[in-house]
């Protein structure tokens, strides 16, 4: 087939374009920064920045796409703070939220790959504490970090095995939650943390919001319907300064989505609402997802990562974009074989 210079002049936008859309990348569901963005935008020095700035703004959070937990209801659950912002004052934890993680041993504490890392190396474990036994943030007691684990073949990039483990300098007597030990699709879920809230402020307070379990097909999709819609203001900002007509935009659009590829793997799983009313949020990840039934909670999932449109300056909670978690029943070997427990 003939392609002529407009053809050429087309294709070269197209990448230039594509080159743009690939060095945004996902929003983590912690920080808020894209995964290509630079390292210092990780959690562990990007969150307590966001927190204090919020503090001495004077702004406050209210509670929307969740509510307030009640004092002691997630025994399990752990804030991960920046050593170096903690003094003996406990309210300097508040600032030095950056993580969440759950207790699934006395001293093992479960969270994710990309909460470990800065400057694209994993952190010291002095450089983390544990604070347990927290509702509030100026609660609860530190436990200081012994070691620290990332999966070997985590990707952060596509936040691929995003999981890791934190041993403690001693045991924490707080009541762990369970793994589970099946592979879900759909159901009921609960995501609990002190991250980002819809007006943009965070809670000194931990939070809960019920989701549901959606397919990986459904997660895709609306994640693809994201990135198809980038596409096209990327490619139609080039298209005016190139005066390629309407119609070769949007061909072109569809070509390339054409041959987008799942963003979601196997190790993944999805939850969240339509409307995006209720999602896990910056400061969040790293933190549980689970079910509750006659035995109590049940983990199934780690916050890892979601995705909004560029044209939105609204962290997460967008429409069929559902938030992305670690698939927890695909590494209970995993877990077994660093921790030792079953």
């Amino acid at each position: 087939m003939k392609r002529d210079k407009g053809f050429f002049a087309f294709a070269a936008a197209t990448v230039l374009s594509l080159a743009a859309l690939s060095a945004a990348g996902p929003v983590l569901a912690q920080d808020g920064a894209r995964a290509g963005a630079k390292a210092e935008t990780s959690p562990l020095g990007r969150v307590p920045e966001l927190r204090k700035a919020q503090r001495e703004s004077g702004e406050d959070s209210r509670v929307i796409g969740g509510t307030a937990a009640e004092k002691d209801a997630y025994p399990f659950q752990v804030a991960l703070l920046s050593s170096g912002l903690l003094d003996p004052d406990p309210l300097t934890q508040l600032d030095a939220q950056f993580c969440g993680g759950s207790l699934i041993a006395p001293e093992w504490v479960l969270t994710a790959a990309h909460c470990l890392f800065q400057f694209g190396e994993l952190v010291k474990p002095d450089s983390v504490t544990a604070l347990v036994g927290a509702t509030d943030l100026a609660e609860g007691e530190r436990i200081e970090v012994a070691e620290i684990i990332a999966h070997e073949n985590y990707d952060p990039q596509a936040f691929d095995n995003d999981v890791g483990l934190i041993r403690l300098a001693r045991p924490a007597t707080q009541a762990p939650i369970r793994m589970t030990r099946e592979d879900l699709e759909t159901g009921a879920a609960r995501v609990i943390g002190w991250g980002k809230m819809e007006n943009g402020g965070f809670p000194d307070t931990l939070m809960q919001a019920d989701v549901e379990l959606f397919s990986n097909d459904a997660c895709n999709a609306g994640i693809k319907d994201i990135y198809a819609r980038d596409l096209r203001l990327v490619l139609s900002d080039y298209g005016r300064r190139m005066r390629i007509s309407q119609d070769g935009i949007e061909r072109a659009t569809s070509l390339i989505a054409e041959t987008m590829a799942d963003p979601l793997t196997g190790n993944m799983i999805c939850a969240g609402v339509p409307s995006g009313a209720r999602d896990a949020c910056n400061g969040d990840s790293g933190g549980p997802l689970f079910t509750t039934g006659d035995d109590g909670p049940v983990q199934v999932g780690i916050v890892s990562w979601g995705e909004g449109p560029l044209s939105s300056n609204i962290a997460c909670g967008h429409e069929n974009a559902y938030g992305v978690y670690t698939r927890l029943s695909e590494f209970r070997d995993w877990v077994a074989q660093k921790t030792g427990a079953q």
